[in-house]
């Protein structure tokens, strides 16, 4: 049965994966990088910023370069999506479900603190969440287990209880590696190309979709 539901952030808990892609193409092509949107999402999709940055632009760049550049990054990211902040459909009707069944919340995502500070606190959510894991608390990204993993061992919860909400197909793999089952959220991948992913039990466009008591009975 299932205890606890961990969610992705970017692109589950808000739909802004096109934010980033797109600032984060402008700031590539000042490095004399030109990718698609589909090229960009298939390579770096649930990295770190420094996962991402030493990827594309050199493997050798120093924590500072990094900082340096994902801070531009992030900064230009905020301003842009801020005006269409605003909860996925049906989640907060979920989280308030979950917690009534007594199945706790966690978040595990590639972000880092500032953002999100600037997703859940600027939606007043970070109050459901019994655990938050991010960029800063590992030392690997999606598709790796590791941010699920620490979800897990902070709650105190074999993986197996565990069921994750992802968008992407790093962090579909990544929760698949970690041992937990998965549900998809479309706005990234078309639904077909995400059910056939192992550990993915369904695809759906947003939570009003999801019926938790199909995996709590």
């Amino acid at each position: 049965m299932i205890k606890a539901l961990i969610f992705d952030m970017d692109g589950t808990i808000v739909d802004n994966m096109h934010v980033h892609t797109a600032v984060w193409l402008e700031l590539l092509a000042d490095y004399g990088i030109s990718m698609t949107p589909l090229q960009f999402q298939a390579a770096t999709a649930g990295n770190t910023n420094a996962q991402l940055l030493r990827t594309l632009l050199n493997p050798q760049m120093s924590d500072a370069e990094v900082d340096a550049i994902a801070h531009e990054k992030e900064t230009r990211y905020r301003e842009r999506f801020r005006p269409f902040l605003r909860p996925m459909a049906g989640l907060e009707a979920l989280l308030q479900q979950a917690q009534q069944a007594n199945v706790t919340l966690a978040v595990a995502t590639a972000a880092n603190e500032p953002n999100i500070d600037f997703v859940l606190g600027g939606l007043n959510l970070r109050h459901y969440f019994a655990t938050v894991v991010g960029a800063d608390d590992v030392a690997r990204g999606k598709p790796e287990p590791d941010l699920f993993l620490l979800v897990a061992e902070r709650l105190h919860l074999v993986p197996e209880t565990c069921l994750v909400f992802e968008d992407s197909l790093a962090g579909l793999e990544a929760a698949h590696r970690a041992g937990m089952q998965a549900v998809a959220i479309t706005t990234s991948h078309a639904p077909e190309e995400m059910v056939q992913r192992p550990s993915v039990r369904q695809a759906i466009a947003d939570f009003t979709q999801f019926q938790l008591a199909d995996f709590i009975r």
